[in-house]
């Protein structure tokens, strides 16, 4: 993280320094402005907030007025967003395997939009959503994507037009693709490629009677962590050109972002609250780990936040293993973190790119709260 970065949070964090760790700053401003400029990035594309990114009421309530409308996961999901507001025709329901229940909830609550992937799906959409529009969701490469997704959901393409034509039989609408390049993509291409697959499928599913409507790119847009990652612009660049050659202008854009416009909004702030030397290899403790939060490093080998602390930017640094407080090995947040080599217990940590995927997924395990929310307001 770059010093100009840093100073600007330790100011955002000022107002909260007294406070007992840990703790999460969400800064609800980074949010608007990462839908804003992905307006910019995207002028044809409609813009769906994934919702299990991070599911905080006020973010929410934040970009409310610049999103199209969000995409769910579950009936909890949809629950929040109704006591919000939020209209259920603003709504896409994309995970693509769902609770019969819930599929059956949502509907009546009107929801319309529904993925499917499967025969199974197919059935569970008639049988609890019956006459719904539904989107097809294929399987696309997802090489150079941190959480790739493929392995576990999709339709392989050469069988689109048959499901599409069951579907059809089933009574549902089909009117849209979909697909996933995988969470946190690296590889700008594997947009390119999915979009012209689906280009293709468009033209030959009319041939067959079936008239796509809408193409829902799905998520995966880039935050900033520790590592360098293509960014942003230029995903947008491969995405605006392959739909550009792809795409007939008629047909709607829509994507699901989730990481992009929630990982940047938070800083987490937390305490070490033990350092060992142990079998050649010093370690710190904090008073966060895993299992409040910061799983991310669990399911992919070699992940890493951005992580600073107050001492100087020229202090000495060594290699540090960073550990939770729990009771469990697991609780491990990574290897070989460079930190000052003088930290120790008190000493605060601040752990960047929290906003995405941490909170919600944050248990009590060993009795340890998950970390309390603390904003950073904006004016719209």
């Amino acid at each position: 993280m770059r010093e100009k970065e840093k100073k600007s949070w330790m100011e955002k964090i000022a107002p909260f320094s007294g406070f007992e760790t840990p703790f999460v700053v969400t800064d609800l401003g980074v949010a608007r402005d990462r839908v804003l400029r992905l307006k910019k990035l995207l002028p044809r594309v409609e813009i769906y907030y994934a919702v299990k990114s991070n599911n905080d009421k006020r973010l929410l309530q934040t970009i409310d007025d610049l999103v199209d409308g969000y995409d769910i996961a579950s009936a909890g999901e949809y629950r929040l967003l109704a006591k919000l507001g939020v209209s259920a025709e603003r709504i896409l329901y994309s995970n693509p395997v769902k609770i019969p229940g819930h599929v059956a909830e949502t509907y009546k609550a009107g929801v319309r939009h529904f993925a499917v992937d499967s025969l199974h799906e197919i059935e569970k959409l008639k049988q609890n959503a019956p006459g719904s529009i539904v989107n097809l969701r294929l399987k696309t490469p997802d090489y150079g994507s941190k959480f790739p997704l493929s392995s576990k959901f999709g339709v392989e393409p050469e069988y689109a037009l048959s499901y599409a034509s069951l579907a059809q039989d089933a009574g549902l609408q089909v009117k849209g693709l979909t697909f996933h390049v995988g969470s946190q993509s690296e590889n700008a291409l594997s947009w390119k490629a999915a979009i012209e697959m689906c280009g293709k499928l468009i033209t030959d599913l009319a041939e067959k009677g079936t008239h796509i409507e809408f193409l829902d790119l799905g998520g995966g847009l880039p935050a900033v962590y520790e590592d360098v990652a293509p960014t942003v612009v230029e995903a947008a660049q491969a995405i605006n050109d392959a739909l550009a050659e792809n795409i007939p202008e008629h047909i709607r854009i829509l994507i699901e972002p989730g990481r992009y416009i929630s990982a940047n909004t938070g800083m987490l702030v937390t305490s070490v609250i033990g350092r060992e030397h142990r079998t050649g290899t010093d370690w710190l403790y904090l008073d966060m780990g895993v299992f409040q939060g910061l799983i991310e490093p669990l399911e992919i080998p070699g992940w890493k936040y951005p992580i600073f602390t107050d001492k100087s930017p020229r202090a000495n640094k060594k290699s540090y293993v960073l550990t939770g407080p729990t009771c469990d090995a697991y609780d491990t947040l990574g290897n070989d973190y460079m930190l000052p080599s003088d930290l120790n217990i008190g000493d605060r940590v601040y752990i960047g790119a929290t906003g995405a995927y941490t909170l919600v997924y944050g248990s009590e395990f060993n009795g340890f709260g998950i970390p309390k929310t603390y904003y950073v307001e904006v004016d719209k």
